[in-house]
């Protein structure tokens, strides 16, 4: 590729994370910052990065201020902001993220919620407002719960949902039925793409090998296309099982070259320049 825009990177200051599921993993209780990023991607052509809030229930305004002042804002694409979608006050929450220029899309993770969260009434209503604000939704579910991300972008057709890290499958087995029915019918869906972002559940994850994430990836591709995937990262997650440069290359050996997937689906979904 000539280009690469990584939509799924995250920096933090250990003192300000607040510690649950793989955030409290032993590899990740440490500073992050931007310099460790662009180390990781040393010698790739990484024009911009999009990142991910890591602080659930707070104020999402004060880790996005400090995200877009400790990063190279000729690289810093975008951010992804923590709002509470389901809070009937999440109005004033999104007037004030808009304020910072960085903040392009909204993640209230669901992953450690129940089920059907992701179509609760409250949180279709945050979602749609999302839309009307001008923001995206980025969605991060595990294993079952993709099966509800359908029935949300059905009732927010005039927001984009964005499924992160594949929609979290169980990649020590193929995808099983619910996975692949729950992306056939999102890739029916105009108002979704996918991010190809490295999918951890936990620090004793086994590496990352081609023959487990391929079905995923073809499936992904075949149902929703180059125009509505894009390449991430979750870095640094991700290096629990597999390195910056070897995902890249695996990517790109499973899906391919197109424009689309390494920049081109990232600048239209952000608003990238």
């Amino acid at each position: 590729m000539r280009e690469l825009i990584d939509t799924h990177f995250h920096i933090w200051q250990e003192g300000e994370v607040r510690r649950q599921g793989i955030l409290a993993a032993p590899y990740l209780r440490r500073d992050v910052s931007w310099a460790d990023f662009t180390a990781a991607w040393e010698g790739l052509p990484v024009v911009a990065a999009v990142n991910v809030q890591v602080n659930d229930f707070v104020d999402g305004t004060v880790e996005a201020k400090w995200v877009a002042a400790a990063s190279d804002p000729r690289r810093l694409g975008a951010i992804v902001a923590w709002a509470r979608l389901e809070d009937p006050a999440v109005e004033a929450e999104l007037a004030c993220l808009r304020e910072i220029p960085a903040v392009r899309g909204v993640r209230r993770t669901c992953q450690y919620e129940t089920e059907g969260f992701c179509a609760r009434p409250d949180y279709v209503r945050g979602v749609r407002l999302l839309g009307a604000t001008g923001l995206v939704c980025d969605v991060c579910v595990r294993r079952g719960q993709i099966a509800a991300v359908p029935e949300l972008a059905r009732a927010c057709p005039e927001t984009t949902i964005v499924l992160e890290h594949l929609g979290k499958p169980d990649l020590s087995r193929p995808p099983d039925a619910t996975w692949l029915a729950a992306v056939e019918e999102l890739g029916r869906l105009p108002n979704v793409v996918a991010k190809l972002s490295v999918v951890v559940h936990g620090p004793d994850d086994p590496p990352l090998e081609a023959e487990r994430v391929a079905p995923f990836l073809a499936h992904l591709r075949a149902c929703l296309g180059p125009s509505r995937l894009m390449f991430g990262s979750n870095w640094p997650v991700s290096t629990a099982v597999i390195g910056y440069r070897p995902w890249v290359e695996l990517v790109r050996e499973l899906v391919g070259d197109e424009e689309e997937i390494w920049a081109g689906t990232a600048r239209r979904v952000y608003g990238l320049g």
